[in-house]
């Protein structure tokens, strides 16, 4: 989560003023208090600038990439119009629903990898279902990381 100035200033400003009444209660110097307030006030400034200038450790090291090999998966589904639809997404998109469904990483994480909010994942992965829903086949996430592919309710009603 990204560091919020603001929440933490009115955190900080809260807990000094229950410091000032415990220093005054104590005994101490108005002039003491806030040369106190002065030094925290100056390291609160000195935690907030290293963090604006952390950055998470994906950025650091290089963010997750996949190899050409974990594409694999794609040309071995079996029913024709999914392989189909799957070879004509974009690259991002192959690798959103690998990192997803065949290496079982979370939403969250996913999106820690590519420097965006969960959100945003969700829509993107929404919109790759909706897509592969015209075909009438739909991905399940196993716990396995294995591809199942299951028809629509549809499919079935017209059996029945």
């Amino acid at each position: 989560m990204p560091y919020n100035y603001a929440r933490e200033k009115r955190k900080f400003d809260a807990e000094w003023k229950r410091k000032a009444l415990w220093y005054r209660k104590e005994g101490m110097s108005e002039e003491d208090i806030e040369a106190m307030h002065r030094f925290d006030l100056a390291q609160f400034n000195r935690d907030r600038a290293y963090e604006s200038r952390r950055c998470p450790l994906e950025t650091a090291c290089g963010a997750y990439t996949c190899s050409q090999d974990c594409f694999d998966w794609v040309d071995q589904v079996e029913d024709p119009s999914l392989s189909c639809k799957l070879k004509n997404l974009s690259g991002q998109d192959i690798e959103l629903l690998t990192l997803y469904i065949m290496q079982g990483f979370s939403q969250t994480d996913i999106a820690h990898m590519r420097g965006v909010g969960q959100p945003v994942i969700s829509r993107q992965l929404a919109r790759i279902f909706r897509e592969l829903r015209k075909k009438r086949s739909v991905f399940t996430k196993m716990s396995s990381g294995a591809l199942y592919i299951n028809m629509e309710r549809s499919m079935w009603n017209k059996e029945a």
